[in-house]
């Protein structure tokens, strides 16, 4: 059985993907990538500048110069996931087990997350779906989870947050990650570390369960309340509701050694074997591998680029870390879609419903006077529910099977366009008012 010159943990549990080879590999430490730094736009640096398919380099840290500005990021293994302002997701890096495959069917999303060799979105709906590696079904959530709030990738398994609060775990369950404690309760924020889960309680404490070797699951007593939280490989980290940052766990590799002079922090992220911070200035700092040439670890990870600018995100993959450069993008409405890419900013619509397509969502033009007879959230300018023999005609024919049911109206009466329950002098106004040509 390997063994970590570091901490003495066992690598069996990583040998079953095949990448034990990879992590005794002697690694470099990889150039900076250097593009564009517009407001939204991502900057990637360690393992992965250059596709070479050896030493953790897969081009997971090369960004797609198409990729434009992203609101979400997320960091795999070996491959990177972001989810761009215009709510599509976009994935580049390792994808030999598909987790770089986007789903075509893929619905608008509100955030990202990724596991080994698997990517995780999840939809404006509330809906998680996954592609990629797919063993112990970790990319099988479970046919009766409710809309979801948000979600988390593991090594194999899977935790994602309830709407309402409770949080659910799937896939692989070794040592206990899925086995979500019974007394949990209502939690706020979800992550993962290899093997192991972590929830952030409404209260702002902080619970962990699964694979403890490495203390990861030993919540200081003195941490005090919290306001996120992250999970590394084998190591947790938090960040106080004073901005403070705190970490347990394995720290072979110092990852768990917060920099004295870090100062106030506004998140936080867990790679591999490193630990990123995002301070409240919008600097970015790295502690643990990757800051020299020194072990089958170090790819440069922690080695934050001289050019970086201010950012407003970060994330941690295995030998890898990514941010999101810019001021944090507005989201006014809160419905995970940037003002500057949301047709109605002001009324949540995170499915950015547009019927006409003239650019105005249709909760804007709802709100806007716009009529919804039926109050089906659709304008009636993109129906026409007079028309009643659907020939594109509103005529005689329609007034003719409207007055045939005058009266009290099933829910299956055509003609009760309002759904009131009666086919009276209101719905008479409207076919009326419908009167011609229906071109909707």
């Amino acid at each position: 059985m390997a063994q970590s010159k570091h901490t003495g943990r066992p690598y069996a549990l990583l040998a079953k993907s095949g990448l034990v080879a990879a992590f005794l590999a002697t690694a470099g430490v990889a150039a900076t990538q250097q593009s564009a730094q517009a407001a939204g736009s991502v900057r990637c640096w360690g393992a992965g500048l250059a596709n070479t398919g050896s030493n953790q380099n897969y081009g997971q840290s090369y960004v797609p110069l198409s990729l434009g500005n992203c609101s979400s990021i997320a960091g795999g293994t070996g491959h990177s996931i972001a989810l761009r302002t215009d709510g599509t997701v976009r994935c580049w890096g390792r994808n030999e087990y598909g987790a770089c495959n986007v789903p075509a069917d893929l619905g608008p999303c509100s955030s990202v997350a990724a596991g080994n060799n698997y990517s995780i979105a999840l939809q404006v709906d509330g809906a998680i779906r996954c592609w990629g590696s797919n063993p112990f079904s970790v990319c099988n959530p479970p046919a009766d989870l409710s809309p979801c709030s948000s979600v988390a990738g593991g090594w194999y398994h899977a935790i994602a947050l309830l709407r309402n609060g409770i949080v659910r775990c799937w896939g692989y369950n070794s040592t206990g990650q899925c086995s979500t404690p019974e007394d949990l309760g209502n939690c706020s924020a979800v992550a993962a570390g290899a093997f192991h889960s972590v929830a952030l309680r409404n209260d702002g404490t902080i619970r962990c369960w699964g694979d403890n070797q490495s203390g990861q699951c030993n919540t200081p007593a003195d941490l005090g309340p919290c306001s996120s939280v992250a999970g590394g490989y084998y190591h947790t980290v938090a960040l106080r509701s004073d901005r403070i940052v705190r970490c347990w766990g394995d720290n072979g590799i110092q990852q768990c050694n917060t920099p004295a002079d870090l100062g106030p922090c506004s998140s936080v992220a867990g790679g591999g074997f490193h630990t990123i911070a995002l301070r409240i200035d919008g600097t970015v700092r790295c502690w643990g591998a990757g800051t020299t040439n020194e072990n089958y670890l170090d790819h440069g990870q922690s080695l934050v680029p001289a050019d970086l600018e201010s950012c407003s995100s970060v994330a941690g993959g295995g030998f890898h870390t990514i941010a999101i450069v810019g001021p944090p993008l507005i989201d006014t409405d809160g419905d995970g879609r940037p003002d500057s890419n949301d047709n109605c900013p002001t009324i949540a619509n995170p499915t950015q419903a547009d019927c006409n397509s003239n650019g105005i969502g249709d909760a804007c033009e709802l709100a806007a006077g716009a009529p919804d007879f039926n109050l089906d959230t659709i304008p009636d300018t993109c129906q026409c529910l007079a028309d009643l023999f659907v020939d594109r005609h509103v005529n005689g024919a329609d007034l003719g099977a409207l007055l045939s049911q005058w009266g009290p109206a099933t829910a299956n009466t055509a003609s009760d366009f309002n759904r009131d329950g009666v086919v009276n002098g209101a719905d008479l106004g409207y076919l009326l008012n419908a009167w011609g040509s229906c071109s909707n």
